[in-house]
C-alpha cells in the first residue's frame, strides 16, 4: 500500500510539473506575443509621426514661399507705379484677397526709408494726409529711421503700428539690413508685435523684401545700400499664422500630438515660437513617448519644429 502510494503521489506530481510547464510556455509565448506586437505598433506609431513630421515640415515651406512670392507682388507694384499711393496699396490688398488665400497674416505692409534731414518733411506729409496725430517713433536721433506708412487692413491693431520705426529695434533692425544686402524675402527672430495688446499676447515675427529705386544698379551690396527705399513686409501673431498653415490639424489628431516651433537652430523655451499644447490648453504634465525635430532654412534663417505624440 505504501508503494502504491508513493507511485500515485510520483504521478500526481509529475502532471503538475507538466501542467506548471505548459503553464509558463503559455505565459512565455504571450509575453512575447505582446511585445511583438508592441513592437509593432510602436513601429507604426514612429511611422505615422514620420509622416505628420513631414506634412508640417512641407505645409510651413510651402507657406513661406508663398508669403514671399505676395510680397515680391508687392515690390512690383511699386516698380510699376510713379508713386504708390496709400489708396492704390489698399485696393491691391483687398484684390489679392491675402485673408482667404493667406489665412493667419496679420498684415500687408510698407515701411520707407528716411534720412534724418527729411525726417520733418516725412512727418508733415502724412499728417497731410488725414492723420493730424502721426508721428515717427520711437522718438530720438537716430542715423537712419524707416517707419510704417501703410499697413492693411488698417484696423485698429494694426494702426498701432502706424509711424514705428522697425530700425530702431534689433532683432527687427538685422532682418531689415539683410534683406536690403541680399534683395531676398528675409525672416525676423521672434519679437512681441507692436500691435499686441495685454490679452492673448503671442509671439512674433516678420518678413521683409526690400523696394530699390527705380533706375538705378543694385548688383552689389553698396548699391543695394545706397538704392533703399523701404520694405514690402508683413507682421506674423504666430498662433494666428500656424492655425492658418494647420487648419484642422490638431482636431484632426484627436489631442495626442504636439507641435512646437523654435526660433533659430534650438529649442531652448526662450525661442518658442508656437505651442500647441499651450495654444489648445491642455495639461502640461503630459508625458511625451516619442518625439522628433526637423529645420527649415528658409534663405539662412533657420526654425526648428518638435513634433512629439504620447
Amino acid at each position: 500500500m505504501e508503494k502504491l502510494s508513493q507511485s500515485s503521489s510520483f504521478i500526481h506530481s509529475g502532471i503538475f510539473l507538466k501542467a506548471l510547464l505548459v503553464l509558463f510556455i503559455g505565459l512565455g509565448l504571450t509575453i512575447a506575443s505582446i511585445l511583438y506586437v508592441n513592437h509593432d505598433l510602436e513601429q507604426i506609431a514612429l511611422q505615422n509621426l514620420k509622416t505628420i513630421n513631414l506634412d508640417i515640415e512641407t505645409r510651413i515651406e510651402y507657406r513661406l514661399t508663398a508669403h514671399a512670392q505676395l510680397l515680391r507682388c508687392g515690390v512690383a507694384l511699386f516698380a510699376s507705379s510713379e508713386k504708390v499711393t496709400r489708396e492704390e496699396w489698399h485696393d491691391f490688398y483687398l484684390k489679392s484677397e491675402i485673408e482667404r488665400n493667406l489665412p493667419g497674416i496679420l498684415g500687408f505692409g510698407f515701411a520707407e526709408v528716411i534720412p534724418p534731414k527729411q525726417l520733418e518733411r516725412h512727418i508733415q506729409k502724412i499728417k497731410e494726409e488725414g492723420f493730424p496725430d502721426y508721428t515717427v517713433w520711437p522718438a530720438g536721433k537716430r542715423e537712419t529711421y524707416s517707419a510704417i506708412v501703410y499697413l492693411e487692413p488698417f484696423n485698429w491693431r494694426n494702426r498701432r503700428a502706424f509711424g514705428f520705426d522697425m530700425l530702431s529695434e534689433p532683432v527687427r533692425r538685422k532682418a531689415l539690413e539683410t534683406a536690403r544686402d541680399s534683395n531676398m524675402a528675409i525672416l525676423s527672430g521672434k519679437v512681441t508685435l507692436v500691435q499686441e495688446t495685454n490679452e492673448d499676447v503671442q509671439a512674433g515675427t516678420l518678413m521683409y523684401i526690400p523696394v530699390y529705386k527705380k533706375n538705378v544698379p543694385v548688383k552689389t551690396v553698396q548699391q543695394r545700400r545706397a538704392a533703399i527705399l523701404g520694405w514690402v513686409y508683413s507682421p506674423y501673431r504666430m498662433n494666428d499664422l500656424m492655425k492658418g498653415i494647420l487648419g484642422h490639424w490638431e482636431s484632426n489628431r484627436e489631442g495626442h500630438t504636439y507641435l512646437r516651433i523654435y526660433d533659430n537652430n534650438t529649442t531652448d523655451n526662450q525661442a518658442l515660437l508656437y505651442d500647441s499644447n499651450h495654444s489648445q490648453k491642455r495639461p502640461g504634465n503630459i508625458k511625451m513617448s516619442r518625439s522628433m525635430t526637423s529645420s527649415v532654412d528658409f534663405h539662412g534663417k533657420m526654425t526648428k519644429s518638435s513634433i512629439s505624440s504620447h
